[in-house]
């Protein structure tokens, strides 16, 4: 080196030890970071695992506006629901006409119907495209002929029906020219007992003229009968696939009955009851609506049955889904904390397997629907287990953990193992399960004494395991699918794979994989303690028979399809939310209701209380008042403001689909469409059908398709 020149680092150490500093303060920033985090979370943790007593959980005193709610929504369902059943069960006033009585000509009801008990009278109607004429309250022991006369100033049809007791004919509509007609109905009743249903129509006729009948019943209306050509109504034809055979031309009748409708009965309205929930609940409101009212069910029954039931499942379900849902906005877990919540937790189950958790490949995609992990691990030296133990082991940890956080979305998580092929840490596959790391390479030696001594040693250790093993299986009424057991300097290996013997094993085995390889790993330290040494022992058990949902114990799991593969799991609640909500019926019913919430959610945060209110009312598919419960828990709109906005819109709704249900009906009879009645009602029904199963089938191609893309890196 000349004179006065300074001695120079070479550029690459400077770019070295640079680059060393940067990592050094990045690391020292990124653990910083996690400190913070760490304490945060631990605050969180202890704020909920300290909460106060839960209603029906700890205490059965309620204290807060959802316990009051869930009690009241209990009392009303006892009292609604009990009331159709006695009304139904004709136990108390089974003919009682009092309460449609009552109510009918007023405000409830604008027409007036008639005490027709105990009155002989007829009943005519048109279903599909043909008329049924029906007599009621005859007695069964008459003898009678109902007469049907069909009168267009041009043609006049005359026939006649005889029998025993009420008759109940059907007019064809093919048979029945196109015009206005009047038509005339009588029946004559003898007080003899014959049955004359089988005289002709000559013998029916000159028994009529008889005059020795005693009593009479007549009754005149109005018919109007048109023919449509029915390719002018595709979407009709369509959906009745072909109902009116090849003919292209339909029979519509119209029939104009100016008398007032008869009275319902107690019983006749507990009857309705129920088939109008069964309705509103298969086909939703709008179905059970206009099926009572083209019936002539009166419309303030309609609206009551309705609002009972938004009533009972918005008091009972929105309560149980406010204590299954809810945190308060400080429990909320940002996307930094749910990492790092997730990191943790999947690096303390690492711990227990003898692997090691890669966290520069370590990620998370926290969405709305779920949330996604990729944990990829490399084993060491220890490492005795199938990769979906690996996966299992940390689902079931991470499920826990948001349990007590709170945490309802579901988990899917992909574990990779990165071990690199042909280091000294490759893995050898026993079983195409078990992953064993090999012991590294054995040196060259003149000298095998050392080598054949551990060989004698290992058998006499392997043959004494066989004996305790054989024992053990027996004892705890267990098969064995598949034992082994591998040594080395430091450690011994056990796996074991077993399967219950027991009948019904599903439901009465009760032994996990963790109580048994605690058992086992007590027994085999105990009874072979001298050949073991000081070496550290691995104990491993599998059920064979188990999934990963068994050995994860999770609350509700989704399995994906052949095309949108994944398993996506919910962490399990206790106490009565936790039954209720997370069994597979109401946990597939209430993630479907979760997803049209969050589809809905811009809405409300944009209109808040009075569009929540809208959404309920205005008769969208799918928007009754528990989707608009869950749409306000995901708005984290207050409990109360949510409660009033589904019982307003849900008694909006109720009542105006009540009393518009007969105006549609009258709208259609007005434009000789009511043959169309029943096809309405059809479509209400298959396009609620159809909307939710859309719901359901979207959910999940978004639920799996976006995680599939999240694990293979797009």
């Amino acid at each position: 080196m000349k004179e006065g020149e300074e001695s120079e680092m070479p550029r690459n150490d400077i770019d070295s030890i640079q680059g060393d500093e940067r990592n050094n303060r990045e690391n020292s920033l990124k653990e910083n970071e996690n400190i913070v985090i760490d304490k945060e979370l631990e605050k969180i943790r202890k704020r909920r695992l300290n909460s106060d007593k839960t209603f029906l959980v700890n205490t059965i005193r309620p204290s807060t506006s959802d316990d009051y709610t869930l009690v009241f929504g209990v009392l009303a369902g006892i009292m609604f629901f009990g009331s159709v059943f006695i009304a139904s069960s004709g136990v108390i006033a089974a003919e009682s006409i009092f309460v449609d009585d009552t109510l009918s000509g007023t405000v409830f009801d604008s027409e007036d119907c008639l005490d027709k008990r105990n009155v002989m009278y007829f009943e005519i109607y048109s279903i599909d495209e043909n008329i049924r004429v029906k007599t009621q309250n005859i007695d069964s022991e008459k003898s009678t002929i109902m007469i049907v006369n069909l009168d267009n100033n041009e043609n006049n049809t005359t026939n006649y029906f005889g029998g025993l007791g009420n008759q109940e004919i059907t007019l064809h509509s093919e048979d029945i020219d196109d015009g206005n007609y009047m038509v005339y109905l009588e029946v004559y009743i003898w007080d003899e007992i014959v049955n004359l249903s089988h005289l002709t129509q000559e013998q029916l006729s000159s028994y009529a003229n008889d005059s020795s009948h005693v009593n009479y019943l007549h009754k005149e209306v109005k018919l109007h009968m048109e023919s449509r050509v029915t390719n002018e109504i595709p979407l009709i034809k369509l959906i009745t696939f072909g109902k009116f055979g090849n003919s292209e031309v339909q029979k519509i009748p119209e029939i104009i009955d100016d008398e007032e409708r008869a009275c319902m009965s107690f019983q006749q309205l507990g009857i309705w009851g129920w088939a109008l929930m069964g309705l509103e609940w298969a086909g939703g409101r709008e179905t059970a609506m206009l099926t009572g009212g083209s019936a002539g069910v009166p419309p303030w029954w309609l609206a009551s049955v309705s609002l009972g039931m938004s009533i009972f499942f918005l008091c009972v379900q929105y309560p149980l889904m406010h204590r299954l849902y809810h945190r308060d906005v400080d429990d909320l877990l940002s996307t930094k904390q749910m990492k790092r919540l997730i990191q943790r937790t999947v690096e303390k189950s690492a711990e227990e397997f003898g692997i090691k958790i890669d966290l520069a490949g370590f990620k998370i995609q926290d969405r709305s629907l779920s949330v996604d992990a990729l944990v990829p691990y490399r084993t060491s030296g220890k490492t005795i287990v199938a990769p979906t133990e690996v996966k299992t082991k940390m689902i079931t940890d991470i499920l826990e953990e948001f349990a007590i956080f709170g945490e309802m979305r579901p988990i899917q998580l992909k574990s990779v193992c990165i071990d690199k092929a042909g280091n000294k840490l490759s893995n050898i596959i026993i079983d195409s399960e078990m992953i064993v790391t090999n012991f590294g390479e054995i040196p060259l030696s003149e000298d095998y004494s050392e080598f054949f001594s551990s060989i004698g040693k290992f058998g006499k250790l392997e043959e004494e395991f066989r004996h305790v093993m054989k024992k053990w299986f027996k004892n705890n009424n267990l098969i064995d699918y598949g034992s082994a057991i591998m040594a080395d300097g430091d450690s011994v290996f056990i796996r074991i794979i077993y399967r219950p013997q027991q009948s019904f094993a599903y439901f009465l085995f009760k032994s996990n994989f963790k109580d048994l390889q605690v058992d086992l790993y007590e027994l085999l330290n105990d009874k072979l303690s001298e050949y073991i040494g000081e070496r550290t022992l691995i104990v491993s058990a599998r059920n064979e028979k188990s999934t990963l949902a068994d050995y994860a114990n999770p609350g509700r799991v989704e399995q994906g399809s052949d095309e949108l593969t994944g398993e996506a799991m919910v962490a399990k609640r206790g106490g009565i939310p936790g039954a209720l909500l997370q069994n597979p019926f109401m946990g597939d019913i209430l993630s479907s209701v979760e997803y049209v919430a969050l589809k809905n959610r811009k809405r409300i945060d944009k209109y808040g209380f009075w569009g929540l209110i809208v959404f309920v009312w205005i008769p969208f598919m799918a928007s009754g008042v528990l989707v608009g419960a869950m749409l306000g828990l995901v708005a984290r709109m207050r409990f109360e403001r949510v409660l009033a906005a589904c019982l307003f819109g849900g008694t909006a709704a109720s009542i105006t689909w009540a009393y518009s249900a007969k105006g549609i009906i009258e709208f259609m009879e007005k434009y000789h469409a009511e043959a169309f009645i029943p096809f309405l009602i059809f479509l209400v029904f298959a396009f609620t059908i159809i909307h939710l199963r859309n719901n359901k089938r979207r959910r999940r191609e978004e639920l799996f398709r976006d995680s599939m893309s999240f694990f293979s890196g797009n």
